[in-house]
């Protein structure tokens, strides 16, 4: 069976993959590791990945720790498995301390793996309002008066905060500070879900006064999926990477080096030596955050320019994931023969990937990490399908 990638020579603009798109020089040194699926375990000594020392996983996990200001990291399957384990933590740490209850409050605006994540860990989630259309903001003091709801409902504290740090809905940035420091004063614990940030923009766990940091390789760290990390504090980390005191009756083994939080030992493979190699770009393009989203805005005042288009969400706009409304295109769709398709073909005839088939009411995609000409390439396509 042949097995073609289509879009090769393509602009990418899906906002799911610009913070992931690997840099030349790695995908050519990936060659050397793709013949064996389990290519970080020929040296390991103590079966799980994240102790090896050839090729060197567990400084890579010291490093990722300290780039974001934490304490420990461990490597997970995607940030849902990152997410995962911070519930499984908080279902656990609920039971053993009477003031905390299994009532967990999420940002409104939170991924769906989030709130999976908290079902599968049998905890009960809230939400505070956001603004609505078009910025679908929320107030830092709405997760205040949640706690307080909680605490007098319940008679405990919720065991856990939840914020998405830039929402995949809208790219709205959320104000993490002022929750982190809301929930340092009640002495809630506070996980920030950067799976769209990490990696692309500067952060710092101390700074945001955070326990838990997820992130998300593959979406914001020039890295292969499906591949994520989990960051903690000195405090959590005995609790959250605790490892298996498990011990079969009949066989007497035991499983010690083993953390049941991220299934044992963690994904392995190309997507972990990917961010090995990637590290260096990802923690020098941080520093040019603010370029990129000068950029970016810029790009948003351009597309507007076309009837009817407008952003949603935060102004300035603060991350590179951008939805518009676009009445324009969905009147064309009215009477093309390929209906909401059209928008996402057109785009494709013009060597641009990346928006959602059937879309041309509302559009999602990202312009991160393109050139000026390549941005320009993109604007002008829209003006270009705006006029049929």
């Amino acid at each position: 069976m042949e097995v073609k990638n289509p879009y090769t020579h393509h602009i990418i603009i899906n906002a799911l993959m610009r913070g992931g798109i690997l840099p030349d020089e790695v995908c050519q040194n990936l060659s050397e590791w793709v013949k064996v699926g389990y290519n970080t375990c020929f040296d390991c000594l103590e079966g799980r990945s994240s102790l090896c020392h050839k090729p060197p996983v567990k400084k890579h996990l010291e490093n990722i720790a300290s780039f974001f200001g934490g304490d420990a990291a461990e490597h997970t399957f995607g940030c849902r498995g990152a997410q995962f384990a911070v519930m499984r933590t908080v279902a656990e740490f609920v039971i053993e301390n009477e003031d905390y209850c299994p009532t967990i409050i999420i940002d409104p605006n939170s991924h769906y793996s989030t709130n999976i994540a908290a079902e599968m860990c049998g905890l009960v989630t809230i939400e505070p309002p956001h603004s609505g259309y078009p910025e679908y903001l929320y107030d830092p003091q709405d997760f205040q008066k949640k706690i307080n709801e909680v605490k007098e409902r319940e008679g405990k504290l919720p065991g856990l905060v939840v914020v998405t740090h830039a929402d995949p809905y809208y790219g709205n940035i959320a104000p993490v500070e002022e929750i982190g420091r809301i929930c340092e004063g009640y002495e809630v614990p506070m996980l920030v879900n950067a799976a769209y940030t990490g990696g692309l923009l500067p952060i710092d766990m101390r700074q945001m006064k955070v326990d838990f940091l997820t992130l998300s390789a593959h979406k914001s760290m020039m890295s292969v999926a499906p591949l994520g990390y989990v960051v903690t504090n000195h405090k959590w980390s005995k609790l959250l990477f605790a490892t298996s005191e498990a011990k079969p009756a009949w066989s007497g083994r035991r499983f010690g080096k083993k953390i049941p939080n991220i299934f044992g030992c963690s994904i392995g493979g190309l997507p972990l030596i990917s961010s090995m190699l990637s590290f260096d770009r990802v923690k020098e393009r941080v520093k040019h955050w603010s370029e990129e989203m000068a950029k970016i805005n810029k790009f948003i005042d351009d597309l507007e320019e076309i009837e009817g288009i407008m952003l949603l969400g935060q102004r300035p706009h603060q991350h590179h994931l951008l939805h518009f409304e676009t009445p324009k295109f969905w009147e064309i769709s009215q009477h093309h023969r390929k209906k909401g398709f059209f928008l996402a073909e057109e785009m494709i005839k013009r060597g641009i990937v990346g928006l959602h088939r059937g879309m041309a009411k509302h559009i999602k995609f990202s312009v991160y990490g393109l050139s000026p000409e390549e941005i320009n390439k993109v604007k002008e396509a829209f003006y270009e399908i705006g006029k049929i």
